[in-house]
């Protein structure tokens, strides 16, 4: 389907774009059109500040339209993709679409959407920039990643394992954070990227962390209930970008924490055999990426009830990957 038939198909109008900027998201430049200064300063929030120089050629580019109204339209937007190059964009605040083969995505949002940051961010401006970029050698993987001296730990499992709220932990503990529930694997040349300045917790992990006692659980874009925390509030000197290194960790549940040692073909294929919807349209393409991470070292945690405990598990197998 083509952009001029897939913005038919979802009926959005031509748009007066007068505001623009570049920002580099996964290593790559994309660039952002808008209707609205207010969607530029969301991007800003969401990707950091204008890192890719305007004469640069972006890898992907999102249109934005505002329509005035709707005060009643914040809420979960939902994400459908009829086939791995589309991703469809629908709730009472939004309509739009992304084709990650054109790296162009176009949508139309009500100021009421645009009120509710959480809801914007992600479900619109994340949604669409890592839907197209991942398609630029950016496979994306379920898991969460925290860093050392630039060497990453990827920390994989199914979702409600506790990947958030081990991610926090690390980074109450002196690591430095890539992603939460995401990472990227580029192939060549090996690299892991991540989207960090955000964690999402769920209520139940603030009796384990003191500090979070005041935040108020959010509706997040997915539809889940989550303590929305901003790395650059609780965390400052966390967020790490990417990492060149790596090792790789399946997280699991089960009555005596510990971690052992695994073969990296073994997590290849834990990996591969089942992903989660979203992930699953790339685990033809992501097993040699995970070899390629899983090379310096693989293992499984079996997670103790206090994530805090499991920290200095996590250094142990960080000195193993940079020996």
């Amino acid at each position: 389907m083509s952009t001029e038939s897939t913005r038919h198909a979802v009926r959005l109008a031509p748009a007066r774009l007068f505001a623009s900027a570049t920002f580099r998201v996964l290593g790559l430049p994309l660039r952002v059109e808008s209707s609205s200064p207010r969607v530029l300063d969301a991007a800003r929030d969401a990707f950091g500040a204008d890192e890719a120089g305007p004469a640069e050629r972006a890898a992907a580019r999102i249109r934005i339209s505002v329509r005035p109204g709707g005060g009643g339209d914040a809420g979960p937007v939902s994400h459908g993709s009829p086939r791995r190059q589309l991703l469809i964009l629908s709730s009472p605040g939004c309509r739009g679409f992304a084709d990650n083969l054109l790296g162009e995505a176009v949508a139309e949002v009500s100021e009421g959407l645009l009120d509710d940051a959480e809801h914007f961010r992600c479900g619109v401006l994340e949604a669409l920039a890592l839907f197209m970029l991942a398609r630029r050698d950016r496979d994306p993987l379920h898991a969460g990643a925290v860093v050392r001296d630039g060497t990453a730990l990827l920390l994989a499992g199914r979702s409600g394992v506790g990947k958030s709220t081990l991610v926090y932990a690390a980074a109450r503990g002196g690591l430095q954070v890539l992603s939460e529930d995401a990472v990227y694997l580029q192939l060549d040349p090996f690299r892991v990227w991540g989207t960090q300045r955000y964690l999402h917790l769920t209520p139940g992990s603030a009796r384990f962390f003191p500090e979070l006692e005041g935040v108020r659980p959010r509706l997040l874009a997915n539809g889940k209930t989550k303590l929305a925390l901003d790395l650059r509030v609780h965390a400052p000197a966390a967020a790490c970008a990417s990492a060149d290194r790596a090792g790789v960790c399946l997280l699991a549940r089960g009555p005596e924490p510990g971690i052992e040692r695994l073969e990296a073909e073994a997590v290849v294929d834990a990996l591969t055999a089942a992903p989660e919807p979203g992930f699953d349209v790339y685990s033809q393409t992501v097993g040699a990426r995970v070899r390629l991470a899983a090379r310096r070292g693989a293992w499984r945690m079996t997670l103790p009830p206090d994530p805090s405990d499991a920290v200095p598990m996590l250094h142990r197998m960080l000195d193993a990957v940079e020996r």
